[in-house]
């Protein structure tokens, strides 16, 4: 039976594994952020948006930055 390799950073023997991200953020209106995340090993890009409540001076057309922080602890 041929030796199969898991996918590519999944190798148990591995003993280090490198994961690079390139963020830029910009501060757009009031307090509306947006962050453009580059992950150059897979070839992917996305963005991603926050934004303060009108309590706290926002518009509120995004999460505030510590709901992504709260949501990450769950993933």
């Amino acid at each position: 039976m041929p030796e199969t390799k898991p996918p590519m950073g999944l190798d148990p023997n591995m003993g280090a594994r490198e994961f690079v991200l390139e963020v830029d953020a910009e501060a757009l209106e009031k307090m509306r952020k947006e962050a453009h995340v580059k992950i150059p090993l897979i070839g992917e890009s996305f963005a991603i948006a926050c934004d303060e409540g009108e309590a706290v001076g926002g518009d509120n057309t995004a999460p505030p930055p510590l709901a992504y922080f709260c949501a990450s602890i769950a993933f």
